[in-house]
């Protein structure tokens, strides 16, 4: 097995956004995406980009995106698709090689879970966010039921999952040491649903599911 276990996964990770429900999935997470962050333009850090899914619909709104992410492999293939509007760098989400106060928007996505110290990687991204900056946080909910599918990925020895935790946003807010200005969730669906996936939502959502992305913003005081 490779040091990183994105590497093994690099060259398939966008394949299941192709799917009917990925692209359902991924919708509804956009949707949560752009709310959060609500104005685009300027310079924005993702930490931890992957194959660089949402630095690349920043970019394409007007956003100058740096996507840190430490696998080569998520590097190459991200680098790959050719967005100018990206920087590509290497680097861990526990030591930002960045100065303070230099970004507009720092955005973590489905990165906590896999981090080995979640406190140090907000510190860092709350030290390179400019005042009056935005900090996103979307983060897999730990009470929701794609969480358990995860686990019990984690448990049969499927990468990424293998290393995955998952918490709850009022862990988060702790770890950051200040509460969230806006909270929302998206995904109530279960994995197994069928479509139309628009009416599985709406009934995991009245069945009390936890939805499976939240998202977290905090404002930087001016």
């Amino acid at each position: 097995m490779r040091d990183n276990p994105f590497d093994e996964i690099a060259d398939e990770y966008e394949a299941w956004y192709a799917t009917r429900l990925g692209a359902f999935v991924v919708a509804q997470e956009q949707e949560a995406l752009l709310e959060a962050v609500s104005t685009v333009p300027g310079r924005v850090l993702e930490v931890g980009a992957g194959s660089g899914w949402w630095s690349r619909i920043l970019a394409r709104r007007g956003a100058s995106v740096v996507a840190l992410e430490p696998s080569a492999a998520m590097r190459r293939v991200g680098a790959a698709q050719g967005v100018e509007a990206i920087d590509w760098v290497a680097g861990t989400a526990d030591r930002l090689p960045f100065q303070s106060e230099t970004f507009d928007v720092v955005l973590l996505m489905t990165v906590l879970e896999f981090v080995s110290e979640p406190t140090h990687a907000l510190s860092e991204a709350w030290r390179v966010l400019r005042p009056g900056g935005t900090l996103v946080v979307g983060h897999l909910d730990a009470l929701s039921p794609w969480a358990a599918l995860y686990r019990r990925f984690g448990d049969r020895g499927i990468a990424p999952w293998t290393r995955a935790r998952f918490v709850e946003s009022d862990d988060v807010a702790d770890w950051l040491g200040r509460p969230a200005d806006v909270r929302s969730s998206r995904v109530f669906l279960a994995p197994s649903a069928s479509p139309p996936f628009e009416d599985a939502d709406r009934a995991g959502r009245l069945a009390g599911n936890a939805g499976a992305l939240a998202v977290l913003r905090w404002r930087k005081p001016a």
